[in-house]
């Protein structure tokens, strides 16, 4: 063996001694370097910046509803435009009365809180109102029956003079000249018609004519309560529309007190005043309320 190859052992095993003293870098971690590439990734978020960039279109939506919205709108108001264009109505406030001139020469008084609504070619082809509340009509004769519609009841006439009171699921009809064909809403399937003569009233709980109670009636074209066996609250609401006032009853037994009798309805005092004594009750004003106890 040559002394070349005696010497290289020795520096082989010299290299790998000092080899040990020398502190070398160790290799990467795995799960560190998985950790900063999930934090790198959180921060460039491609996945929210994609969201971000559909919102672009979110706009639109909006306006979709906006218009689906009109459109509703529309179909669900449609019909009341075409009433509006197409019909008349007349209203009389609380505390007020209302009067109406109508194409054929017919006129019709409303009392308060009342309304008549009846189409604008009115006479062209029918002569039919159609009646919210009371009213007093003086129909002349024409070439198509005159028609009342209600709620509760329809009236036909030729020509006469005669008032309408449709109020709380009940109406009654007062004839003072000519007649009237009358037919009363009922529970039953088909209601009779019943004539209604001048001098006589008719309503859908008692069809069968009566005559008038007084010859002013009915009262309130003539400022006056014409009143026959009425009860108090009904009383306390006819002087409520008539005035715009309130009134109140202190007590559920002044609910059963019938009031006969005539008041004149010209002022307000008067009329409380001539109650209190129909009805030997008193009453006070308090919070703009009057009360009767």
């Amino acid at each position: 063996m040559s002394s070349f190859d005696q010497k290289l052992p020795n520096d082989l095993k010299r290299i790998w001694e000092t080899s040990k003293q020398v502190s070398t870098p160790t290799g990467p971690s795995t799960a560190d370097a998985w950790m900063r590439l999930e934090q790198r990734l959180d921060m460039k978020d491609p996945v929210p910046a994609l969201v971000q960039h559909r919102k672009v279109y979110f706009p639109i939506q909006p306006r979709l509803a906006y218009a689906f919205a009109l459109m509703i709108i529309a179909l669900l108001s449609g019909p009341k435009i075409y009433d509006m264009a197409t019909h008349t109505t007349v209203s009389a406030e609380r505390g007020g009365q209302a009067e109406i001139n109508l194409a054929d020469g017919s006129s019709v008084k409303l009392n308060s809180e009342s309304s008549l609504k009846y189409k604008r070619n009115f006479n062209s082809e029918s002569r039919i109102v159609n009646l919210n509340g009371e009213g007093y009509f003086e129909v002349v004769k024409g070439d198509y029956p005159f028609t009342v519609k209600t709620l509760y009841g329809t009236v036909t006439v030729l020509g006469t003079k005669f008032n309408v009171h449709a109020r709380n699921q009940n109406v009654e009809v007062v004839v003072n000249e000519g007649a009237i064909s009358f037919i009363p809403k009922q529970d039953k399937p088909k209601s009779d018609k019943v004539i209604v003569k001048a001098g006589h009233y008719s309503n859908n709980n008692d069809p069968v004519p009566q005559l008038l109670p007084h010859p002013e009636y009915p009262g309130w074209i003539h400022d006056k309560l014409i009143l026959n066996k009425t009860n108090l609250e009904i009383v306390c609401a006819k002087i409520e529309r008539k005035f715009d006032v309130n009134i109140e009853l202190a007590s559920d037994q002044l609910h059963d007190i019938s009031i006969t009798g005539v008041i004149n309805a010209v002022d307000l005092d008067g009329v409380l005043t001539t109650l209190a004594i129909l009805s030997k009750r008193s009453y006070r004003f308090e919070k703009e309320t009057y009360i009767f106890y």
